[in-house]
């Protein structure tokens, strides 16, 4: 398995790639601009990354790539900004926080069986908040399976289409991170 990891401008992707070389997962590592060169749906795994500044060239083309995804069957991970990009691209939406959040929070798991796939069972994690938005309602056709005191909708999974929104850093996140690429990786 090849996962193709879309830099969005983050100070965080090398962590990104630095999670998938411990996981020994191949990748394919581009930036956003560069998506012409590739075909998304020649890649089983599409990881999105969040970004540092807001742009209409970095929308235009995730939007374009979570299309892709969505018409192609290829799973995907949208990181913070990536989970934000792919709710509104999919018919979600986001709002502004009243403050902007960087630090460790606990995320609550629901206690479907879904959840319990993901997580063996945990009632909660810790990870790596750093946004300044939240995704306020899902697509349909996903679930919501993690909320902290910052979102409602921490995490959410679209299970037939093997899509997935974080709005938090996994990358940033210590084991409870590394398990949330396990799981997308295996899902």
């Amino acid at each position: 398995m090849i996962v193709l990891v879309v830099d969005n401008l983050s100070p965080y992707t090398t962590d990104i790639l630095s999670c998938l070389k411990k996981l020994k997962t191949n990748y394919t590592y581009i930036k956003f601009h560069e998506l012409n060169d590739y075909k998304v749906s020649s890649f089983e795994k599409v990881i999105l990354s969040g970004r540092s500044k807001p742009s209409r060239d970095i929308n235009i083309a995730n939007s374009k790539i979570i299309r892709d995804c969505n018409l192609s069957g290829t799973h995907m991970l949208g990181i913070c900004y990536g989970a934000e990009i792919m709710a509104l691209t999919l018919g979600g939406t986001i709002c502004r926080m009243e403050n902007p959040v960087r630090e460790m929070s606990r995320v609550l798991l629901s206690k479907s069986t879904q959840a319990g796939s993901w997580f063996q069972k945990k009632k909660s994690i810790y990870v790596y908040e750093s946004h300044a938005y939240c995704v306020a309602r899902i697509p349909e056709g996903f679930d919501s399976i993690g909320r902290s005191k910052y979102c409602k909708n921490e995490i959410f999974i679209d299970f037939k289409n093997k899509l997935v929104g974080v709005q938090f850093h996994p990358e940033k996140s210590e084991d409870d991170g590394l398990a949330i690429f396990t799981s997308f990786l295996y899902m």
